[in-house]
């Protein structure tokens, strides 16, 4: 199942899984691409209107687990971020509610489930800024570093209870996508290419997966850059 998959990387590896024979459940807030995307694939999908910030969205989203009758896989792809030279109150707000506040609700949910299951495989897209700070998106570095945080606490608690639950934290460079609408970028890779290597990361359930190689580099640095000369940077 994949939360948020009317677009980009979401969009992407929903139609990998169904292309190899998988059954997909598909979310999102826009239907009219969850109708298109399925009816290319009406064997292999099934979808339902999601909003991710909906007070229903649990409900929905189990009302979609039981139409699949079960799920084995859970990507949560939803996600937001602006750039803004200054923060700008409305943005990081918002950005909160979808990465943060939204996301948590539905990890627990799915950890949960799988809890309850016997097994399972919990995923989120998260990014190379969740690694540091960047002026321009705090609340989109902080929230993309919450989930690679969150899913690493999981993943020691469901441990600890002996459950084999695999987590992965997939971590994008610049994509372009509809994320990258504004400026120049470095490193800029296709979605296609993206895609493939989100893919077959999930498919060998690694616990981290960059998107690609270089990004793996650049996070190295980021990691091993001082405080005090990250701060210098101006991005």
């Amino acid at each position: 199942m994949i939360m948020g998959a009317t677009s980009g990387l979401g969009k992407g590896v929903a139609e990998l899984f169904a292309k190899d024979g998988h059954l997909v459940g598909i979310a999102g807030r826009r239907t009219d691409r969850l109708k298109d995307i399925a009816a290319q694939y009406p064997d292999h999908i099934q979808y339902k209107t999601i909003d991710v910030n909906d007070p229903n969205a649990l409900s929905l989203l189990n009302e979609l687990i039981e139409e699949m009758e079960g799920v084995d896989l859970f990507l949560y792809s939803s996600g937001i971020g602006k750039t803004s030279s200054t923060p700008d109150m409305e943005i990081e707000v918002r950005t909160n509610e979808v990465n943060v506040v939204a996301f948590t609700k539905m990890a627990v949910h799915i950890h949960n489930y799988f809890l309850k299951q016997g097994h399972g495989h919990l995923a989120v897209i998260s990014s190379i800024a969740g690694l540091r700070g960047l002026g321009p998106s705090p609340s989109y570095s902080a929230s993309k570093g919450y989930q690679r945080i969150y899913l690493e606490s999981l993943s020691q608690s469901a441990k600890k209870l002996g459950v084999p639950i695999r987590y992965s934290t997939i971590i994008p460079g610049f994509i372009a996508t509809d994320f990258i609408t504004e400026g120049k970028y470095p490193m800029v890779l296709s979605p296609e290419r993206a895609v493939k290597i989100i893919y077959r990361g999930l498919i060998r359930k690694k616990r981290k997966i960059y998107v690609d190689t270089k990004w793996r580099c650049v996070g190295a640095i980021m990691r091993l850059t001082p405080t005090w000369l990250w701060e210098k940077i101006k991005l």
